[in-house]
């Protein structure tokens, strides 16, 4: 099988997705981090995935719980 580079790989091509026009096809995919404090996403959060993103990119942020229950686990602080 031959070697792929970089430069042989669609993945850093541009991308049409409907009205969306993306620079590659890299997407960082939604991860449960629970750094809500309180179900309420915050500055810090807002600067976490602005750290990941860049021009021209897809990114799909977090859910956050919507009741004390939603996590699907025990946890005191939400």
């Amino acid at each position: 099988m031959a070697e792929t580079t970089a430069n042989d790989s669609r993945l850093f091509t541009p991308y049409n997705m409907g009205k969306f026009n993306l620079s590659h096809r890299v997407v960082l995919a939604p991860m449960t981090r629970c750094r809500a404090l309180n179900g309420i996403p915050g500055p810090a959060l807002a600067t976490y995935y602005q750290q990941r993103s860049t021009p021209g990119s897809f990114l799909i942020s977090e859910g956050t719980a919507v009741s004390p229950t939603a996590p699907g686990y025990f946890r005191n602080s939400i």
